[in-house]
């Protein structure tokens, strides 16, 4: 459907004010176009129009889908639980739940859950590693996840492992009750969870005393923050 572009004619200053449209407090204007239907030959119904606006002010989406945003080394723990002896650029999708390896062509391609029962993420940069296990059929909060990837926060007698997990707040600037926040953004949903030694897994609040509670390792305690 065709539109137009409303333009102010050219007259005489009237004696009373003409109303303005302002914009509802933003530096982003909101542009107000004229559109008129068309006939079947192609001609305009005349001067009735619709008005149809177009709001500018959205900031786009804010933070990142993924564990950490660089491409780092790290190896994948084939499905027999034998880590690779070759490194590779890894990046991790905590919104999708997806694993990715960089290419030599410089593409990347997702690794099929079938394929790995872990992998581990190596920062350089900051000399730490981040290990994780594949674990199937986990009780979250957002329902039961049929293959995720845990992080391995501890090991020793116990477990603590982190369900790394993203959902998207939506923008909400509209309206008289708004929050007037202009920008989707990504935010943290983890949960974390202690394995037993007969591998299972009991969800806890990520608070020293609570943790300590389910373990039987004392030692859990220096991994607490």
């Amino acid at each position: 459907m065709p539109f137009v572009f409303a333009q102010e004619k050219t007259e005489e200053p009237k004696k009373k004010e003409e109303k303005s449209i302002k914009n509802d407090a933003s530096d982003k204007p909101r542009i107000i176009m004229i559109y008129s239907t068309l006939k079947t030959d192609g001609t305009m119904t005349g001067n009735t129009g619709n008005i149809k606006t177009y709001d500018f002010r959205y900031e786009g989406m804010q933070g990142s889908p993924y564990f950490i945003d660089e491409w780092l080394f790290g190896k994948l723990i084939s499905s027999n639980g034998v880590e690779e002896t070759k490194t590779s650029l890894l990046k991790y999708d905590t919104f999708n739940k997806s694993l990715f390896v960089k290419r030599p062509s410089g593409d990347s391609i997702v690794i099929f859950d079938s394929q790995i029962s872990g992998f581990v993420i190596n920062d350089q940069s900051k000399n730490v590693s981040y290990p994780f296990i594949k674990v199937e059929n986990l009780k979250t909060d957002g329902g039961v996840k049929p293959v995720v990837y845990l992080m391995v926060l501890y090991k020793n007698k116990s477990t603590l492992l982190k369900y790394m997990s993203k959902s998207i707040l939506k923008a909400n600037y509209q309206g008289a009750y708004s929050v007037d926040r202009r920008y989707d953004s990504y935010t943290d949903n983890s949960e974390y969870f202690i394995q037993k030694a007969d591998n299972s897994l009991v969800k806890v609040r990520i608070k020293k005393n609570s943790i300590l509670e389910k373990v039987s390792d004392s030692h859990f305690s220096p991994c607490i923050s």
